[in-house]
């Protein structure tokens, strides 16, 4: 027996070797070790707290022999201890539970999964530690889907944006001014209304002397136009077509083209071709088509919009700006590469014949009109995809990023009045306390 031990009372069981502690029945824990809240699952309930057991604050030695406590068959219960009422369960003992009527309502221990339903957040203290973590990670992840129809939006949303800057060139090209550009040199290169004023103008000259104050009507020209006596006798040959033709391309543009205006003689089937192309663009300039090429671009620029709203709903961050940026570039950059390939390589200058040379020139014409929008279009994508790259730099370096082992790759550069350096932390083991180093 070791010095200080009490010698064992007889009748009752000797004390625990860790120490006076209590303890459930069975084996000891270990240390550090606590028993988790204790679950019982139906149909049996769960007893009452401490049942059988001390109660908090109570100390001593607690008897769990059968007949202790005063109870027959056993020793006497120590002094100042009142006998137990007959049919008290002893302590340390715990009688059969009754079953219940009817199951007990079963129930998920607390931070089980499932316990919890979707729409209500976890405690903190009943969730893993790893959990925040791991959320915080997976929730940047977006699935295949969002993607999916980011892209299809995007799509529709670029060849939205390819139609709508499509009228709106056209929008361009047929209005009043415009329309007088390309307009002019088809009339005075690919009509003999210029021809007719120059062999009619002594014929007109003449009839001006007589009746300054009247209007005279230019014959052959198809179309019907009439000038001051006055403004005949005081204008050249030239200068007389050059008024007439003016005044025809501003009737043709009010009324629409009728094909009235004598065309010349095409040869061969280029100038055939050409010579449709200078009747289009003639039927087509007018005050009519101006008008009604607004609601296609209303139509279109709303649709745009939607998809385009659309797109970025399924996008996130910064890739909403990145998104937009692509969308505008991708519905710009095919009408600004289409019309600056023909002015370069297809409407070519100085071709041979006549027909071909006037087409050239309007189909040139109307392209470097209505190329602006697109070059507009693809600025401001530019503009927008800048931004949309320059945050999602400037995001991604500002998050704070720890990088694994630092300390253990390079100590030495620690901080002056820093943390000290653990021995062994530079990767080379310390060797001070060797038996090989001592002298």
């Amino acid at each position: 027996m070791r010095p200080g031990a009490q010698p064992p009372v007889p009748g009752l069981p000797p004390k625990h070797p860790e120490g006076a502690g209590f303890f459930p029945p069975g084996p000891a824990p270990g240390q550090g070790y606590f028993y988790p809240p204790p679950w019982y699952p139906g149909p049996f309930g769960m007893p009452g707290p401490y049942y059988g057991y001390p109660q908090p604050g109570q100390t001593g030695q607690i008897p769990i022999g059968p007949g202790v406590g005063g109870q027959p068959g056993g020793p006497a219960a120590p002094p100042g201890q009142p006998p137990l009422p007959p049919g008290m369960p002893e302590p340390g003992t715990m009688p059969p539970q009754p079953v219940p009527f009817g199951p007990p309502p079963g129930f998920m221990p607390p931070g089980y999964p499932g316990a919890y339903p979707p729409e209500m957040q976890v405690p903190m203290e009943l969730s893993s530690l790893e959990e925040p973590e791991f959320e915080s990670l997976t929730s940047a992840e977006s699935s295949h889907w969002r993607g999916d129809f980011k892209w299809v939006f995007g799509i529709i949303t670029a060849l939205c944006i390819f139609l709508t800057l499509s009228f709106a060139g056209m929008y361009r090209v047929t209005g009043p001014g415009a329309a007088k550009q390309v307009m002019t040199p088809i009339i005075t290169n690919a009509t003999q209304v210029k021809k007719f004023v120059k062999d009619n103008y002594q014929e007109l000259r003449s009839k001006a002397r007589k009746s300054k104050s009247a209007k005279i009507f230019i014959p052959d020209i198809g179309v019907s136009v009439s000038i001051e006596g006055t403004v005949i006798s005081s204008l050249s040959s030239d200068d007389l077509a050059d008024r007439v033709i003016t005044e025809a391309q501003r009737q043709v543009y009010q009324q629409g083209y009728k094909q009235s205006l004598p065309m010349k003689t095409a040869q061969g089937a280029g100038e055939e071709r050409a010579k449709a192309t200078c009747v289009t663009i003639l039927s087509k300039m007018n005050k009519s088509t101006h008008s009604t090429l607004f609601w296609p671009i209303i139509i279109f620029g709303v649709l745009a919009l939607a998809f385009g709203v659309l797109m970025l709903v399924f996008s996130r961050g910064w890739g909403k700006a990145l998104s937009a940026g692509l969308a505008i570039i991708a519905g710009a950059l095919v009408g600004s590469l289409w019309l600056r390939i023909g002015n370069q390589f297809i409407w070519k200058a100085g071709a041979a014949g006549t027909f071909k040379p006037v087409a050239n020139q309007a189909l040139r014409t109307m392209g470097s009109m209505a190329v602006v929008y697109f070059d507009i279009a693809l600025a401001a994508g530019a503009v927008v995809l800048l931004v949309g790259v320059i945050g999602a730099v400037i995001a991604r370096k500002s998050r704070e990023r720890v990088t694994p082992f630092t300390d253990l790759k390079r100590p030495e550069e620690a901080v002056v009045g820093g943390p000290p350096v653990e021995p062994g932390m530079n990767g080379i083991p310390d060797d001070h306390d060797s038996f090989f180093l001592q002298e």
